[in-house]
């Protein structure tokens, strides 16, 4: 469907020497990170996309980078666009 929003979200496990380049990185491909407690070699990331292909894409180029071990998606979800300018009831 045109004009949707994807919004995805993944754990990403890596080196945990790793980690502080990563998150540079992972900025730089647009993703958001959450803050998260415990272990220091695992990252939550959220995404949002215009399509899924795009979310693919990221989580692809995710996997590709230097210190990742893996990148799994956890959740994903798709609303058309003119529905997240709606207020909320």
């Amino acid at each position: 469907m045109a004009n949707e929003i994807h919004i995805s979200s993944f754990i990403i496990h890596a080196a945990p020497g790793a980690i502080a380049d990563l998150t540079a990185r992972l900025l730089d491909l647009d993703c958001e990170i959450v803050p998260t407690r415990g272990d220091a070699s695992r990252l939550v990331v959220l995404v949002e996309r215009a399509s899924d292909r795009a979310v693919a894409d990221t989580l692809d180029a995710i996997n590709a980078l230097p210190g990742i071990y893996s990148a799994l998606p956890v959740y994903h979800h798709a609303e058309p666009a003119a529905a997240l300018a709606e207020p909320m009831p």
